[in-house]
């Protein structure tokens, strides 16, 4: 666009030169006047020498003192026009006026940064879905299950919209976006340019929901130690009952007054991409008057397959494995509100987390049902969300979808359009000027030697003697040096053709002419 704004620069400045080297001989026909202002209106194509021009033809500048002191001050001498310097300064202002339009064109055509990527070929990273962490004893996953919480703590943050409410942008945002539904959460996965992972990115049409179920149990009486059983293990439990069934002692490794404590199995016992809950929310004779037990069901679905245009292809069980994931790695997210990493107090089958009450994981309040649900589903989704933002990272090669940045034109019309007004209307004022003008007078052509031939009878007074003579040297040779001239012609006599000239003022007609007769002129 830049070049765009150069080439009408370039040829708004071609035209207007053109035009002034019409108009100057309706000037030049005009008036006697000196050589050195009859020398500048030949250059009137040259903005220096026109604002040379106007300063010597200001009535303000002529005759003063102060003005000699200036090598243009010496020069002006009184010939007669009153306007010139008017005409020079509409036709700076003119170029001038049209040069800044061309500027401010291109500020209201900005080429910038587009918010939607360019597809190109190469490798697309995204998240590698096998493992939470590399773990040094494959049959371990301790570490992964602490991972898995750490991932699911960072996304406590992160932003959190209606299904309806699809964000393609991250670059005002936290994090990556969670979507709420009416009974889950889900999580849409983005493809990365693996060169530049935040801030070439797509969204793909891989998505995964979390769903859970919770149960809320009768209460009787508050958290006890008191069964030996149980106490061995350094435990505690509270008695709760479902509907229709008996009274059950529900162990809990741990409790504090007024918080949520979260109980998750580690073993897979509800499915192979679900991890079941025990929470409890112990009273604290406040807020919490009774203490809360709910057993839960927590899910992680498959992820969706990417069928999208512009999304990824896998063309290996390897790319497979990376992108859509597997039950483990599901069954941990389902459970990582829960997740310590290692057995407490030697119970290797559930791993228990409680948090502070106030908290995002423990609200200060009797929770329900639905509560408790809900935060299941947004830790797991938050899970997966973080570890897809900055998890361990796989790249998939040979793709036609990698994300790169990509450029977008942004045009201001209402300011473009009266911008492109205002050049064409100095184009349209200039034209006009010029079929009221140029018709006046015979418009030479710009060579050389049509010049030398015009101004011959100007040079042959010096005579061959002045060759080398510069041009300042010519004005101001003693034989040309307080002369006055014009451009005009002799009519011709018995039908000839009229003889185009060069005047001198006391020799030649005195009176201009303010237009040529029609005819032929040699």
């Amino acid at each position: 666009m830049i070049g765009l704004s150069l080439c009408l620069g370039l040829n708004l400045l071609s035209s207007l030169k053109h035009y002034a080297s019409t108009f100057r001989w309706s000037f030049l026909g005009r008036r006697y006047v000196n050589l050195e202002t009859f020398d500048l209106i030949l250059h009137a194509s040259s903005l220096i020498k026109v604002t040379k021009l106007m300063f010597l033809s200001m009535p303000g500048i002529r005759g003063r003192s102060w003005a000699r002191r200036f090598k243009w001050g010496r020069e002006t001498r009184d010939d007669g026009t009153k306007w010139m310097w008017l005409v020079c300064l509409m036709w700076l202002s003119i170029n001038i006026g049209s040069q800044i339009l061309v500027a401010l064109l291109s500020l209201f055509f900005p080429v910038e940064n587009s918010l939607i990527p360019l597809m190109t070929h190469g490798p697309v990273n995204v998240a590698n879905l096998n493992t939470w962490y590399v773990e040094k004893e494959p049959d371990e996953n301790a570490t992964s299950l602490e991972t898995a919480w750490m991932f699911g703590m960072e996304a406590m943050v992160y932003p959190e919209f209606l299904m309806n409410e699809t964000r393609r942008d991250l670059s005002t945002l936290p994090g990556t976006p969670v979507y709420k539904g009416n009974t889950s959460w889900e999580y849409r996965f983005f493809n990365r340019d693996p060169a530049h992972q935040y801030t070439n990115y797509v969204l793909s049409e891989r998505k995964v929901q979390a769903t859970t179920t919770c149960e809320q149990l009768e209460v009787r009486g508050e958290v006890a130690s008191t069964d030996e059983e149980i106490e061995e293990f350094g435990s505690m439990y509270i008695e709760g009952k479902a509907p229709g069934k008996d009274w059950t002692k529900y162990k809990i490794p741990e409790q504090a007054s007024g918080s949520v404590t979260w109980i998750a199995a580690t073993e897979a016992h509800c499915g192979s991409r679900c991890t079941n809950f025990t929470v409890l929310q112990d009273s604290d004779n406040h807020t919490v008057k009774t203490p809360g037990l709910f057993l839960c069901n927590s899910t992680l679905s498959d992820i969706s397959k990417a069928k999208g245009k512009d999304d990824i292809v896998t063309a290996t069980e390897e790319d497979e494995n990376a992108v859509y994931g597997n039950d483990d790695f599901a069954r941990i997210a389902a459970g990582a509100i829960g997740w310590t990493g290692i057995a407490w107090n030697n119970w290797t089958d559930r791993q228990t987390r409680t948090y502070s009450p106030g908290s995002k994981w423990s609200p200060a309040k009797v929770v329900t049902t639905e509560d408790v649900e809900n935060l299941l589903m947004r830790f797991t989704v938050g899970t997966v969300a973080a570890f897809d933002d900055h998890g361990i990272r796989y790249n998939i090669s040979n793709q036609r979808t990698c994300p790169t940045q990509g450029q977008q034109l942004d045009v201001d019309w209402p300011y473009v359009l009266c911008i492109l007004c205002g050049i064409c209307g100095i184009q349209l004022v200039a034209l006009i000027l010029l079929v009221l003008f140029a018709n006046r007078t015979i418009v030479r052509d710009e060579s050389f030697f049509s010049m030398a031939m015009l101004l011959s009878p100007v040079v042959a007074r010096i005579g061959r003697s002045g060759m080398n003579l510069s041009g300042d040297d010519i004005k101001n040779h003693p034989k040309l040096k307080w002369k006055k001239i014009r451009y005009d012609y002799r009519e011709g006599k018995n039908g000839e053709p009229n003889q185009v000239d060069i005047f001198f003022e006391g020799k030649d007609k005195k009176e201009g002419r303010k237009s040529w007769a029609a005819g032929s002129y040699s």
